[in-house]
């Protein structure tokens, strides 16, 4: 079989054309790039937070803080309660949060925090610690309906005994070490009103029907979109509605559409001649 030099010329063109990508290919390797662009720009609703590590790390008597997330803080405070005891398990959840949702002012009653988990490491009466940082896990915090700084209260008993929870709201300023302590010795936190609302993170409305997580990322979305983008939703969705109604059917139009014009026939024309003008 002889080849032709221009056979021979167009090889090196043809094997770099069948290394190239297919069209498809090219076509979603051009989408993922933009996807992940978007993705860049939209805050993540669940990062990690991290406290004083002294406090962090203070296990003695099996006490230690809790980081609560949208994905497991309902399992971390469950896995505490033991079945067979009828006796429940007291939490305490500190809502806390940074510059966007507390403004720089949870510092001081962070501190105190960590330094009573702390002193309540080695006493075995004292209920279990939590920190939920609206900061890091916004959509937590718009499912439960809350905001720093707040101390969540909970006796969490076994299945299916409800949830008693009481919300005692910090002073920014004046919140230390005694201010917990002397929570914990008087037990002063039952004279407020148990907590029955909707939000309650587990006998309220929304999260019996399952709704508690999906309005938590409403909130959240609404609160990290700009107000323009929604102004330029409006606007398209009210436009595709005008703009329908304007190629509508017009009132008055018969239904097999307007009747043909009548041919004009040339004067002078012989009969039989239905050439109009």
């Amino acid at each position: 079989m002889r080849f032709s030099l221009a056979t021979l010329l167009a090889l090196p063109l043809l094997a770099a054309a069948t290394q190239q990508e297919s069209p498809l290919e090219q076509a979603k390797a051009q989408a993922q790039y933009y996807f992940d662009k978007i993705s860049s720009y939209i805050p993540n609703p669940s990062k990690p937070h991290t406290v004083d590590i002294n406090a962090a790390t203070a296990k003695v008597g099996g006490n230690a803080l809790n980081i609560l997330t949208l994905e497991s803080w309902e399992e971390t405070i469950r896995s505490s309660v033991k079945p067979a005891s009828s006796k429940p398990e007291e939490w305490w959840v500190l809502i806390t949060g940074g510059n966007k949702t507390c403004f720089g002012r949870c510092e001081t009653v962070e501190k105190a925090y960590n330094e009573t988990a702390i002193l309540f490491a080695a006493n075995p009466t004292a209920p279990h610690l939590g920190y939920l940082d609206c900061e890091a896990q916004p959509v937590l915090c718009s499912a439960w309906g809350t905001g720093p700084p707040t101390l969540w209260i909970m006796n969490v008993a076994a299945k299916p005994a409800p949830v008693d929870v009481r919300i005692l709201t910090l002073n920014s300023t004046t919140t230390n070490v005694k201010t917990f302590t002397d929570l914990h010795a008087t037990q002063s936190w039952k004279e407020t009103t148990p907590y029955e609302g909707w939000f309650h993170p587990f006998d309220g409305q929304l999260a019996q029907y399952g709704l508690a997580v999906p309005i938590g990322y409403f909130f959240w979305i609404f609160a990290v979109v700009p107000s323009w983008m929604f102004m330029i939703g409006i606007s398209f969705v009210s436009r595709n509605i005008m703009s329908k109604r304007t190629l509508g059917p017009q009132a008055g139009r018969p239904a097999g559409g307007a009747p043909a014009p009548a041919a004009r026939v040339r004067v002078g024309a012989p009969p039989g001649d239905g050439i109009g003008y």
